[in-house]
C-alpha cells in the first residue's frame, strides 16, 4: 500500500477531488508554460500527477490576484499603473507569476502575499484618488499634501542644475504612474516658495 504523500492521480481523479471540469484541467495543462502547472508522469497513454504537489500548486494558483486587485491593495482606482509596473517594475515590485496572455505579456497575475508585502513595504506611493486639490481650488497649491510634490522638491534640491527632462526621468523612476505633463506641473509647483 502506498502512502498518501506519493499518490498519483489521473486527470479524472483530479477533477473529482478538486471539483474542476475535465475541460478546465485540460486548459490548465495546455497553459503550463505560463501557469507553472506541475509536470505529469506518463503511464502508457495516461497522464498522472503527484496528488500533494498538484494540490499545493492549485492552492497557490487560487491565491493569485489580477492587476485590478493589486491596484486596490495599493489604493489606486484603476490598474493602469500596475499594468505598466508589471513590464517596467519599480524597485521592489514583485514579478508576475502568471500571464493570461504570456506571448504579449498581458493580464499578469501575482501571489496575493507578494502584492500585499509590496503594498505594506513600499516607500513611495501615489496619493489615493481625489487626494490632491483641483487646479483653481487653491489650498496653498494644487498639489498640497501630495507626496509627489515632496519628492519633486527633494529632487530639485538634490539636483538643482539638471534639466527638467532629467528631473522627470528621476521622478518617474522613484514614483512611476504619473505622466510627464503631470510631473511638469508638479515641478512648476515645487519651484514656487512653500506657503504656510
Amino acid at each position: 500500500m502506498t502512502d498518501d504523500t506519493s499518490r498519483r492521480l489521473t486527470r479524472d481523479e483530479l477533477a473529482a477531488t478538486h471539483g474542476y471540469s475535465r475541460t478546465t484541467l485540460e486548459r490548465l495543462w495546455a497553459d503550463r508554460a505560463a501557469n507553472g502547472h506541475p509536470d505529469a508522469h506518463r503511464d502508457g497513454r495516461t497522464l498522472t500527477w503527484d496528488a500533494t504537489e498538484w494540490a499545493e500548486w492549485d492552492r497557490g494558483r487560487q491565491s493569485l490576484i489580477t492587476g485590478a486587485e493589486f491596484a486596490r491593495l495599493l489604493g489606486h482606482t484603476d490598474s493602469s499603473w500596475v499594468s505598466k509596473a508589471a513590464n517596467i517594475p519599480p524597485e521592489g515590485f514583485p514579478a508576475p507569476v502568471e500571464w493570461g496572455d504570456p506571448e504579449n505579456r498581458r493580464r499578469p497575475k501575482w501571489r496575493r502575499s507578494d502584492a500585499q508585502h509590496y503594498a505594506d513595504t513600499r516607500t513611495a506611493s501615489l496619493p489615493p484618488a481625489g487626494a490632491g486639490n483641483r487646479a483653481g481650488s487653491r489650498r496653498g497649491t494644487s498639489y498640497t499634501g501630495d507626496p509627489r510634490l515632496t519628492l519633486a522638491r527633494r529632487i530639485l534640491a538634490e539636483h538643482p542644475d539638471e534639466r527638467p527632462a532629467r528631473h522627470i526621468e528621476r521622478l518617474h523612476q522613484l514614483m512611476p504612474g504619473s505622466s510627464a505633463s503631470t510631473w511638469t506641473k508638479i515641478l512648476q509647483t515645487a519651484r514656487q516658495p512653500e506657503q504656510d
